[in-house]
């Protein structure tokens, strides 16, 4: 039963409403009289209610003040402001703080039961769906911790940050890492007990993995096909005190499930100190696991033993290369060599050998001539420039020499870029048309399904393709259908109906309509048009 306050310092207009009102039929009962908003809010820190009805103009207190203090309050209560005529426009502005409607005065009961009802309504669709989230609760920790996997850096802050907060996550820990383990036969195991007996041995698996970290301050395991991916938080006293533990419970699950016919593999990321860069972790843990191909005798790969020796707690970075990308894809010059700048100021920092300095830029610029492989770039004179200094790498008498030769690299990209992106526009235009043309039947064509298509995001794709092409993707599908359908009008007797249907029209009404302001003339008139011409 809904509880329901009455404010107004009008004692005959309370009556009314509480007499003039069958409150049972709402399922609703008014526990509250109060004469002045300052009342109601002293009653409210005594006792809540569901809905609040009070008149707007009130001594000391207003009915839009006072609805503003309720709602900070219970954002879910319900009011329903009473208005006079002249305060009408004044009510409607109450609505942008949340207050759920307003009628006039004089007060129409029935009218006003009406707005109570929908009240009562919407509070228990509320309550439902609050349900819901509770019990989506475990579902949304999950996602939780499958984008904090996925996300990188100011990103992942940006997305999660308020999620940690509603979930009551508490994550500071000086230490994080993410460690991935994967059963090698897992195609072996399922075509051997089926897909029930391998789930059940799945999850026989995620509660030893479970068991073992319950050491760590903060563990989550997420289940995947093949996978299983345990993310820790740590307070250890070092990075490396923190990896032994880590090492010393692998060793500990392989050990248990040595004899079992179960081939686990385990990979051990990166230690990194902020949580937002648990993707680095991630991602360094999928990259140990790879390592396997080239030892096959060992179960447990540290990403330390993968990248060579750990010179640092976070030795590389995705979102860094990425920037660099960026910035030879701007053609900013000035910043390019200020990030090149600092990234050698870093290396220099972190390593004091050349080999290290050399190994760590080739990283690198394997990353740039990835990004030019796949816009279908030719490399050919930029490799043989890095070929020829990597040959020679001594030659590079200082260091301020070395980075002078990746800036004149990164410039070159640049040029190459700038070459090549007008072919790539046109190219990735030409791929849009010719699947549009080649789709246009299909009525459930959009961006979306374009932009997948060709591998770009639909903001992308829509602005790139109207400033090549002059003309937007939407009015392109248009066009296509509409020159597809002249077509059937002047060369067929099909249906208008069969006609829309083959041109990717929902239905025939909507093919008119488009038709019309088009051509500026309907289907069957231009049929009778094209008709009179060829004869």
């Amino acid at each position: 039963m809904k509880k329901i306050m009455l404010v107004d310092d009008n004692a005959l207009s309370l009556e009314g409403i509480n007499k003039n009102i069958d409150w049972a039929a709402l399922d609703a009962r008014v526990t509250h009289i109060k004469y002045n908003g300052f009342s109601a809010l002293e009653a409210l820190k005594e006792e809540s209610v569901d809905i609040i009805i009070s008149d707007i103009e009130m001594p000391d207190l207003d009915g839009i003040s006072m609805s503003r203090l309720a709602i900070s309050r219970n954002p879910f209560v319900k009011i329903l402001l009473i208005s006079a005529y002249d305060k009408f426009e004044y009510a409607k502005n109450a609505i942008r703080i949340g207050v759920y409607d307003y009628i006039e005065k004089p007060i129409d009961y029935f009218y006003l039961a009406e707005k109570i009802k929908g009240a009562c309504a919407l509070i228990d669709r509320e309550q439902k769906n609050m349900k819901l989230l509770e019990l989506s609760r475990p579902a949304m920790i999950e996602k939780f911790f499958l984008d904090l996997l996925n996300y990188s850096g100011k990103e992942a802050a940006y997305h999660l940050t308020s999620h940690m907060q509603y979930l009551n996550l508490d994550l500071q820990y000086r230490f994080f890492n993410v460690t991935v383990f994967n059963i090698e036969n897992a195609s072996e195991l399922k075509n051997e007990s089926g897909v029930v007996q391998y789930e059940m041995l799945l999850y026989q698996i995620h509660d030893t993995i479970r068991d073992f970290s319950q050491i760590f301050d903060s563990s989550y395991l997420i289940k995947r096909f093949d996978f299983l991916e345990l993310i820790l938080g740590q307070n250890s006293s070092s990075a490396n005190h923190f990896l032994q533990t880590i090492h010393k419970i692998a060793a500990d699950i392989i050990a248990k499930y040595q004899d079992s016919g179960i081939s686990l593999n385990i990979g051990i990321g990166n230690v990194v100190s902020d949580l937002w860069n648990v993707h680095i972790s991630y991602e360094s843990a999928k990259h140990a696991l790879e390592y396997r191909f080239f030892f096959p005798q060992k179960n447990i790969f540290d990403t330390r033993e993968a990248f060579g020796k750990n010179l640092s707690l976070e030795p590389f970075s995705d979102a860094r290369e990425e920037e660099l990308i960026r910035l030879i894809c701007q053609k900013d010059y000035p910043a390019m060599e200020l990030w090149i700048k600092e990234f050698s100021a870093d290396l220099l920092n972190k390593y004091q050998a050349k080999d290290f300095v050399f190994v760590r830029t080739y990283n690198l610029l394997g990353r740039l001539l990835k990004f030019l492989y796949e816009l279908d770039i030719e490399t050919k004179d930029l490799e043989e420039k890095i070929i020829q200094a990597y040959s020679q790498l001594y030659s590079f008498n200082t260091n301020e020499e070395f980075f002078s030769w990746l800036s004149e690299i990164c410039n070159l990209a640049c040029q190459k870029l700038d070459i090549s992106l007008k072919t790539y526009h046109n190219q990735l235009c030409g791929q849009v048309l010719g699947y549009i043309r080649k789709n246009y039947q299909n009525n459930e064509l959009c961006l979306h399904d374009i932009a997948r298509f060709a591998n770009v995001s639909p903001a992308y794709l829509s602005a790139l393709f109207k400033k090549n092409m002059e003309v937007s993707i939407s009015d392109t599908i248009t066009s296509t259908r509409i020159e597809a359908a002249c077509q059937y009008l002047e060369n067929s007797t099909l249906s208008l109906r069969e006609i829309s249907e083959k041109c990717g029209y929902a239905n025939q009404y909507y093919f008119s309509t488009s038709f019309k302001k088009s051509k500026g003339i309907s289907p069957s008139a231009y049929r009778e048009q094209a008709a009179a011409w060829s004869s």
